[in-house]
């Protein structure tokens, strides 16, 4: 299988659609709901994995509900721009459970971050005893979040 967007079927696209939506479905339901049969399904699902289309099937777990309540942005600028540097801190990155994403961007700020914590109180430990405190680290600004009005993991993928 093609690894871009061109060449997924539309049966492809109506199977992905449909385990966005609930990654628990059994293989006779989403054959149900995607009006393909079982075996179709589950041959084209295990092309889809090898292609790296579909990379994890997970559960998304309210974040609130587990106490982890405070949500922020956080705009970091690096030290420098050397491959070392950006290594060191994508390294950082990957060692905090509390860092969710990391994006590297355009624009004035070299890295933004989503991060959940308990308190704000937490926030600001990790803030200044982790991140500032890292070598790579030259500088960053935060946002705390106050709602989420959207908040979704489902790709756009449209047909045709």
């Amino acid at each position: 299988m093609k690894e871009n967007a061109q060449s997924l079927s539309q049966a492809d696209h109506r199977i992905l659609t449909t385990l966005q939506n609930d990654a628990t479905l059994s293989l006779k339901e989403l054959a149900e709901a995607t009006h393909l049969s079982a075996s179709t399904v589950w041959r084209r699902m295990q092309d889809l994995e090898a292609a790296g289309v579909i990379r994890d099937r997970v559960a998304l777990l309210d974040p609130e509900k587990l106490g982890l309540g405070v949500c922020t942005l956080v705009h970091v600028n690096i030290s420098s721009q050397t491959p070392e540097t950006r290594r060191a801190f994508e390294a950082f990155v990957d060692l905090h459970d509390t860092i969710l994403q990391c994006f590297a961007v355009t624009g004035e700020q070299d890295y933004m971050l989503v991060l959940r914590s308990r308190t704000v109180a937490d926030f600001e430990r990790f803030l200044m005893d982790q991140l500032l405190a890292h070598p790579s680290v030259a500088s960053s600004s935060s946002q705390l979040v106050l709602r989420h009005h959207k908040n979704s993991t489902a790709l756009p993928l449209g047909i045709g």
